[in-house]
């Protein structure tokens, strides 16, 4: 055989190779390596399709509230945006939530499609005029083994909204309210509460409380009924009580074992970075310069 015809036939060799049982076994392990890859892309397409689906039923939604609104006549649609505004402030009077059933039931009753085009506008009224929205409270959680878990995963939301102050700090600060005096008192006992809690990992038991209002000089004092305002903050939303095993030599107390935490209205009106100035205006000048970072350390939240 000529050296022509064997370089040939090395190369006719060389294609039969590739075209045989080789190249299907790199196609299977190029397969292989994509299916990753592929089921990524198929995983990130079903969120995409699930994203678009969700904006698809917000604006469905949005075009069924404008639809019920129109039955409306326009006398009857301000009337409603004033009622669930007398609604809101009156709640916020008596430190309750509203909640999206009481709008239905007391405000729109056959007309409860209407409920975002009503609730919109009455929104735009309260932060209009007095300077207030209505915010959702967030849901409240349960501790396992010392871990928060939220309470019930079925519904995103609580439906329960309390009014949060949307003023500028310039405008809070002033002497247009006149507050009475044992209001003041209370909510600031509420305020310090509020800080014992936040300062001590965020969670406080009843045994450290009972302790802080004896450094206090609160505990038999005449001015307050400690344990009736606690139930009061409880009541309120400000505080969240919930029971809890103890560990501790206390374990033999009567005492039925409680922690606190911050309440879903707290959470709402009260930020937690607002607290860095009230700690600092109790220490005054005898405020340690690191201050900021010890409250940092104590409760966790970046202060930068």
């Amino acid at each position: 055989m000529s050296s022509r015809n064997r370089r040939n036939r090395i190369v006719l060799d060389e294609d039969e190779t590739e075209a045989g049982p080789s190249r299907p076994t790199r196609r299977t392990a190029l397969g292989n390596e994509g299916a990753g890859n592929v089921q990524k892309r198929r995983r990130r397409d079903e969120e995409e399709s699930e994203a678009s689906s969700n904006e698809g039923s917000v604006n469905q939604h949005s075009t069924i509230a404008e639809k019920a609104a129109q039955k409306l006549t326009t006398e009857e649609l301000e009337r409603k945006v004033k009622d669930v505004v007398r609604l809101a402030l009156f709640s916020e009077h008596r430190k309750q939530p509203i909640k999206r059933d009481d709008i239905v039931k007391k405000v729109l009753h056959e007309h409860s499609r209407a409920f975002q085009v009503v609730f919109d506008k009455a929104q735009e009224r309260l932060e209009d005029i007095f300077g207030m929205s209505l915010a959702e409270l967030p849901k409240k959680s349960f501790s396992t083994g010392g871990i928060r878990k939220p309470v019930g995963n079925k519904d995103k939301t609580t439906k329960s909204y309390v009014l949060k102050n949307i003023l500028p700090q310039e405008y809070r600060e002033t002497d247009i309210i006149s507050w009475e005096k044992n209001n003041e008192d209370i909510m600031g006992l509420l305020t310090i509460v509020l800080s014992l809690i936040h300062v001590n990992g965020r969670v406080l038991s009843d045994d450290q409380m009972t302790h802080y209002f004896r450094r206090l000089y609160l505990v038999n004092n005449d001015k307050f009924d400690l344990e009736k305002l606690l139930s009061t903050f409880v009541k309120q939303g400000y505080l969240d009580k919930q029971k809890t095993s103890r560990t501790d030599q206390s374990q033999n107390s009567e005492k039925e074992p409680l922690e606190y935490r911050w309440g879903p209205r707290a959470k709402i009106e009260m930020p937690e970075s607002n607290l860095i100035k009230f700690i600092r205006a109790i220490f005054g000048q005898d405020a340690p310069p690191d201050l900021d970072k010890q409250v940092e350390r104590s409760s966790g939240i970046d202060l930068t």
